[in-house]
Formats: C-alpha cells, sequence, structure tokens
C-alpha cells in the first residue's frame, strides 16, 4: 500500500468521534493489509481473499444524510434511538467481520428492491419489517443489527425499554447495555477472535500467500 492511500484511510478513521474508539481501534490495527476507498466512498479494510476475492474484513459506509435517518422512522413504524441515528450519520452501516450494524441501502430507500449488483449494508428498513420477525420479540422493539453466535444462530442486537440487547431467535436475552460505546468495546473482541480462529493454517512455508504475513498493529 501506498503512502498516500495509507494518509487517506487513517484520516477517514481519525474522522470519527471517540465514542467509536473500538471501531476506530480495529481499523487501524488491520489498515496496512491492501485495504482501499471505493468510488462510493466506502473504507474497506483487511482484505481477505480466502474468504471471497472482494470480501474486507471490516467496511464502513459513507455517514448517511438526515434526511435518510429521518425516513426509517416514517417507514418503519419505530422511534430511531439517538444513539444509532448520531452513529448513521457517521457510518451508515458497517461489517466488522461477522458482525453487521445495519444501515439505510440506497436500492431499498429509492426502489423498495434489494439490488445484489453491489454490496450493501443491511437495511434498516428490512430489518424491522421483515427480519425482526425471525426473534421472538416485542413490536416495538428497534432491530439495528447482528452477529455470528454459533454455526446455526445468529444472535440479533435490539434497543427496547431504555437498553441495548443481545437476543437469541428464542427471545432470550444473553447481554444488555445501556452505552453503545461500551457495546462496541464489548463486542468487537468477540467478533475478531472468531475472526482470527478462521484464518487457514498452511504448513509449509514455500506454500503461504501474502496474507500469512499480515502483522495486526498494536
Amino acid at each position: 500500500m501506498d503512502d498516500a492511500l495509507v494518509k487517506t484511510l487513517t484520516e477517514k478513521i481519525d474522522s470519527l468521534p471517540e465514542e467509536y474508539i473500538s471501531l476506530k481501534q480495529q481499523a487501524r490495527k488491520y489498515l496496512r493489509n491492501n485495504s482501499n476507498v471505493d468510488k462510493n466512498e466506502t473504507v474497506n479494510i483487511f482484505h481477505r481473499p480466502w474468504v471471497a476475492p472482494f470480501n474486507w474484513g471490516i467496511k464502513l459506509y459513507k455517514g448517511a444524510p438526515p434526511a435518510w435517518i429521518e425516513e426509517v422512522s416514517e417507514r418503519t413504524g419505530k422511534v430511531m434511538p439517538d444513539f444509532y441515528g448520531r452513529f448513521l450519520s457517521f457510518v451508515n452501516g458497517a461489517f466488522i467481520y461477522d458482525l453487521s450494524l445495519y444501515g439505510i441501502s440506497s436500492s431499498i430507500r429509492e426502489k423498495n428492491l434489494l439490488d445484489r449488483s453491489t454490496l450493501q449494508c443491511h437495511d434498516l428498513i428490512l430489518a424491522n419489517t421483515d427480519w425482526i420477525q425471525e426473534y421472538k420479540v416485542g413490536n416495538n422493539y428497534f432491530h439495528f443489527g447482528s452477529r455470528s453466535y454459533s454455526y446455526t444462530e445468529n444472535i440479533g442486537y435490539f434497543f427496547a425499554d431504555h437498553k441495548i440487547k443481545a437476543i437469541r431467535k428464542n427471545g432470550k436475552a444473553i447481554k444488555e447495555w445501556t452505552d453503545f460505546s461500551i457495546f462496541l468495546d464489548d463486542e468487537i473482541p468477540i467478533v475478531e477472535a472468531m475472526m482470527r480462529e478462521k484464518i487457514p493454517q498452511i504448513d509449509t512455508i514455500d506454500k503461504m500467500p501474502w496474507w500469512k504475513f499480515w502483522k495486526p498493529r498494536d
């Protein structure tokens, strides 16, 4: 990676508020592993060709304008939590390994159709009108994300009763938070550890591809 690209990526990550410090630290840690900024201003960190040719461990989508954020409440009939509306203004959805923080996809917003020709964020409108039905939760719950929990199940992230909740599909809450920053502090290390366990192991050094030599920044 050339110095100019590293500088651009660093500036974009550093521009995020310190309340998202766990996310910023994670992005900085893997920044020099063939990362980039694409034509849509999506920040792509840590290229992982062993997963798929165009897969990155972390994807941070460009922040959404206020009008887009307001439309989520209009179309779902649910109040957008203040902490999440603020997050969307800086990061309109994110993938952090096997953790997804939902955003506002342009194809759903404009055409009410999911465009699979490009990788978009998981959509908040679909999450709160459709995907939420997979979980035994109340209609007032705001569904804003998910992550891998086991080989057969994802947990969902919800906001209800003034708390962020990680909930299994059977409706059991496995953890709760009152602060989004602490939520990120707790959950990001879990998915990072899961990610590192999945990096392929190659026995003979002469067969090792370039990604076996990456060194995460301390």
